[in-house]
């Protein structure tokens, strides 16, 4: 497995939960800002960043998307969208993104 494919694979484990995570806070209403893994491709990263449910939600509507820890962009693999205080929004690029589109064809990189 390329360093590509391994980053993409480290992503989508922690978006897994984060998406978990988002759907405890729609149950139960809550739109206070929740903790969320970073989804870099860190593969020691265990850090959280901290953003609403609703924030999360609009990150993950772009397929390409990822919320990491500021500071946890991976230029080789990704770009910085946005940047704030408690978190970064980064967007895959080059082989990441076409490792995203491989794994996931037809559909987001959440599902």
């Amino acid at each position: 497995m390329n360093f590509a494919e391994r980053a993409a694979r480290n992503e989508e484990i922690f978006r897994s939960v984060n998406e978990r995570i988002e759907a405890g806070a729609e149950m139960h209403r809550i739109n206070a800002p929740e903790q969320y893994h970073c989804e870099c491709d860190r593969t020691g990263c265990f850090e959280f960043v901290k953003l609403r449910p609703s924030e999360y939600r609009e990150i993950v509507e772009h397929r390409y998307q990822f919320v990491t820890s500021p500071g946890h962009l991976d230029p080789r693999v990704e770009q910085l969208v946005e940047s704030h205080e408690s978190y970064w929004i980064v967007e895959k690029i080059g082989e990441a993104r076409e490792a995203i589109d491989r794994r996931h064809p037809q559909q987001g990189h959440h599902g």
